[in-house]
């Protein structure tokens, strides 16, 4: 990066060949490589790049938050500009001395924040913990500060908040908790590790804007970190994009955005599903890097748009298939479905309330369809599909599957439907046990449904199913902690695979995924589709990705069914309100504004 032409009296931190290492069984792991860059006052610089990019490490040596072993800042500088004391190579400080700028000077918010909040003290006691560390105030004083910063963050009922354990707050309103603790001593740097990674889109929204509105009133600077290059694009100024621990390119929102250079950068735009067109399949980030015979990386796409145009489809090739779709009998239908959970009982055991999760929803899918389902958290999406399979007991309704009632099945009826219908999960780590190995964890509904005749074939089956899903079979003896987050969600859909079903419901399969990752499974899903005519449904807070998988689109609000039709004419033309608020909360819109100005 050129910084010859800045005003040296604007910068607030200089991260100068930054080199942190971590020793594994496997050899020294580089993963930061001789990173520098700059941060200047009232700034957002966002850094972008995959799972193990290093973009995480990066912001974490800066807070001097590497665990050393294995860790270890093997080189570089990190001078913070302090107004009181001048430049300051804060890896030169003591650890008593760094304390004072952590969380003081320079604060941060991780992805997380179940797990970055204590979960045995009350979220106003943590964030007074901070302010009583730093500012050496009274009980009261603390208190009354608490509250304040609850109330700039919009938290509802501060005081009530103040009182309330981490597991009574929803994950949008922890979040809340933890920039209120990150802005509780007016720090000069906020450090953002992926902080709306895990929020639906309009709580996305509400907290990017609650962060730039904090950042405005307080004067604050800004790290950005994300895997999401559409959120990057609605909060940043400068973007740092990062591969496997080296900067790879840097600029401005519009330069990055409207002219991206390196084959890594066009390859993260391309991937993330684009709004205003249909694809066959995503581009992905190796269809654009390309390795010379000495290993140097050459652009194998000119550009984002040429890898768009190669796989779109047209609004004729829609209309024509959901047409063909329609001409068949539906495989599922569903009449009137009511799921309900007591909340509260009288003394005789008389349900008082109830949490009604699925409120009267009726729709039909046909055979080789994609329905998606899209809503915000606890619109009932989730608990629907869990309906559809007996997963959750229905209070009232009708499900047909083929033909059959499935609410009207015995236990061993239903076994047989199983195999038929099945559900991939969203988290992929919880839903394998961590003692069994891959192998068996997809042989294991083989020995249940009796499926093949003796466990030698059932292993030859899961070597093919890994093999479907893009693994090597050499993966059969290894334990889910061993790969990745992409590579766990392939086991799941190959275990899901096993009993060859003709109906898979996918439960926010992709939500936890990079950009990269997701649009690798996404694609998986969509020729798995095409070769074993699968039928889905897919479940999802995130629009974009529904609208790219799905032939036709479902929107749920509170239970009840708000807007169902084509997916590209639910998006292009919502008829409801609340479509039409989930739609304006996608953060590609400054995204794709910049592309349009750039004729992309």
């Amino acid at each position: 990066m050129n910084n010859n032409n800045e005003n040296k009296n604007e910068l607030l931190l200089e991260v100068k060949n930054l080199k942190t290492y971590f020793n594994t069984e496997s050899g020294e792991v580089k993963a930061v490589d001789d990173v520098s860059f700059t941060l200047r006052r009232g700034e957002t610089v966002g850094i972008v790049g995959e799972s193990g990019s290093g973009k995480s490490v990066s912001c974490l040596s800066v807070m001097r938050l590497i665990p050393n072993p294995p860790g270890n800042i093997a080189g570089g500088e990190i001078i913070y500009h302090d107004p009181e004391k001048g430049a300051v190579d804060l890896l030169k400080l003591s650890i008593d001395d760094m304390r004072k700028y952590r969380g003081n000077k320079i604060s941060m918010i991780f992805q997380e924040p179940m797990t970055s909040l204590n979960p045995v003290f009350t979220c106003g006691y943590q964030v007074d913990e901070v302010i009583k560390l730093h500012q050496k105030t009274t009980d009261a004083e603390a208190k009354a500060r608490t509250l304040s910063l609850f109330e700039q963050v919009q938290l509802p009922s501060p005081e009530r908040m103040y009182d309330s354990y981490p597991h009574q707050l929803s994950g949008g309103q922890k979040q809340r908790v933890m920039i209120a603790m990150a802005m509780a001593c007016k720090p000069q740097i906020l450090v953002a590790d992926e902080p709306t990674t895990a929020l639906d889109v309009t709580v996305q929204k509400t907290i990017l804007e609650l962060m730039r509105d904090l950042q405005r009133s307080m004067g604050m600077s800004m790290l950005f970190i994300t895997h999401d290059l559409g959120v990057i694009a609605e909060i940043a100024d400068r973007v740092i994009v990062m591969y496997k621990g080296k900067i790879v390119e840097e600029g401005t929102v519009l330069e990055i955005f409207s002219n991206p250079q390196h084959p890594y950068t066009k390859g993260l735009m391309a991937c993330r599903p684009p709004l205003g067109k249909r694809l066959s399949k995503l581009p992905i980030v190796s269809d654009f890097m390309g390795f010379d015979e000495n290993g140097k990386m050459y652009n194998k796409i000119a550009s984002v748009d040429e890898a768009l145009k190669a796989v779109e489809i047209s609004p004729e090739q829609t209309q024509q298939r959901l047409v063909e779709l329609k001409k068949q009998e539906p495989i599922l239908v569903v009449q009137n479905l009511k799921t309900y959970f007591p909340t509260q009982k009288n003394f005789f055991g008389k349900v008082l309330n109830w949490v009604k999760a699925v409120d009267d929803v009726s729709f039909d899918i046909y055979p080789g369809e994609t329905l998606g389902l899209v809503g915000e958290s606890g619109c009932g999406k989730t608990t629907l599909g869990r309906t559809l399979l007996r997963l959750a007991p229905a209070t009232e309704g009708k499900v047909v599957y083929d033909g059959k009632s499935i609410f009207d099945l015995n236990k061993t009826d239903m076994k047989a439907m199983r195999r038929n219908m099945q559900i991939i999960f969203q988290d992929p780590y919880s839903s394998l046990n961590p003692r069994m190995t891959i192998g068996d964890a997809i042989i294991e509904p083989l020995k249940i449904h009796n499926i093949l005749a003796n466990d030698k074939q059932r292993l030859e089956r899961a070597a093919d199913l890994l093999t479907t899903v893009s693994m090597s079979p050499d993966h059969l003896n290894r334990y889910p902690h061993e790969f990745s987050g992409g590579q766990r969600q392939r086991i799941c859909i190959a275990r899901a695979l096993a009993l060859e079903p003709k109906f898979i419901i996918c439960d926010e399969s992709v939500s936890a995924l990079d950009v990269s990752v997701q649009a690798q499974v996404l694609n998986l899903l969509i020729e798995l589709r095409e070769k074993y005519k699968f039928t889905y449904i897919f479940i999802s807070h995130d629009l974009s990705v529904v609208k790219f998988m799905s032939d036709r689109m479902v929107v749920m609000n509170k239970g009840k069914i708000e807007e169902m039709g084509a997916a590209d004419d639910v998006y292009n033309n919502p008829q409801r309100e609340y479509t039409k608020k989930l739609i304006a909360a996608i953060p590609e819109g400054k995204l794709e504004d910049i592309r349009r100005r750039a004729g992309m």
